[in-house]
């Protein structure tokens, strides 16, 4: 039991919609990873790469209506809208975690993928007009410390923290459709 009002645990919900979460988020990211690399340096701003990133984060905020669904409907339980928030936001903060997890197993099955992408993504902004030497090399020392043992835990943190809001809303919107005191 989660408290003293008699409700089940909700962990098993959480748990797997964190799962179904992260491994949509970490895919779409791998397309859109493996899209920058393949892709010519057109010296555009906009790449169909970023399209796909974003796509990954929708597709990975149907986490907290997810978790709602199987808390309220495998427990038929109804519940005030801030659980499901709570029930979103630890979906996220957890997807996060699960997906950088990923990314470091996918390190192993793929050791040059990060480069790949780090090789692509400047050539990119090498083939832009504007572009100074000095903006490029700062942007290849941003990607490079990002690969860094610190640069990892500010993703993830930065991850937690992106997934963790975008699931307190579908949280939110997931327990009014799914378990409504109303």
């Amino acid at each position: 039991m989660d408290n003293e009002q008699g409700y089940p645990s909700y962990w098993s919900s959480v748990l797997m919609a964190s799962v179904i979460t992260a491994l949509i988020f970490f895919i779409v990211s791998l397309i859109g990873g493996y899209s920058t690399i393949n892709a010519e340096p057109s010296g555009s701003l906009i790449q169909p790469a970023q399209f796909i990133s974003m796509l990954a984060c929708l597709f990975a905020a149907v986490g907290g209506v997810f978790a709602n669904w199987h808390y309220a409907r495998g427990n038929d339980l109804t519940y005030k809208i801030g659980k499901g928030a709570l029930l979103g936001l630890l979906t996220g903060v957890i997807a996060a975690i699960i997906s950088v997890i990923l990314g470091l197993i996918w390190e192993v099955i793929d050791p040059a993928y990060a480069q790949n992408v780090m090789d692509a993504t400047i050539a990119n902004f090498e083939a832009m007009p504007n572009m100074t030497q000095e903006m490029i090399e700062q942007t290849r020392q941003q990607m490079e410390f990002a690969e860094t043992p610190l640069g990892l835990l500010v993703s993830a943190g930065t991850a937690a923290i992106m997934l963790g809001i975008v699931n307190v809303v579908s949280g939110l919107i997931g327990a009014k459709i799914f378990a409504s005191e109303e």
